[in-house]
């Protein structure tokens, strides 16, 4: 004996309710898609700064040295190159006067390419000992 209850016919989902569904699901993976494109973009640039936040503390450290080793820094304008991270990077010094006569402050500015966008700069005080 079959319950008159078991003969339901099964009902799925209709042509509209798919459609919303797959609608949502693609607008979904865009915005994944999107999110992930951001982040690797991030990524790079953070990279880029924190390679050359190292090459100005590099040559921010070498100044200091020299200063220790009787070197006094000099207040015309340098500039140099050096290679870090498998990477040419272009550094430019700028060295001002202070008030005070046995300090000076030295900025350094460092760029991908030789007068390009400055990526990073850092500046300190070196005082003569």
């Amino acid at each position: 004996m079959v319950s008159s209850s078991l003969h339901r016919t099964a009902r799925g989902f209709t042509l509209v309710e798919t459609m919303f569904a797959l609608t949502i699901f693609a607008l979904a993976a865009l915005a994944a898609v999107f999110v992930a494109t951001e982040q690797l973009r991030s990524t790079s640039a953070l990279k880029e700064r924190y390679l050359g936040q190292l090459v100005a503390s590099n040559r921010l450290a070498e100044i200091h040295a020299n200063t220790i080793a009787g070197a006094w820094p000099p207040q015309a304008e340098a500039t140099g190159e050096v290679e870090l991270g498998s990477r040419e990077w272009y550094w430019q010094q700028r060295t001002v006067e202070t008030v005070t006569d046995d300090l000076r402050e030295v900025t350094i500015a460092v760029s991908r390419r030789e007068n390009g966008p400055v990526i990073v700069e850092l500046s300190t005080f070196v005082g003569r000992r």
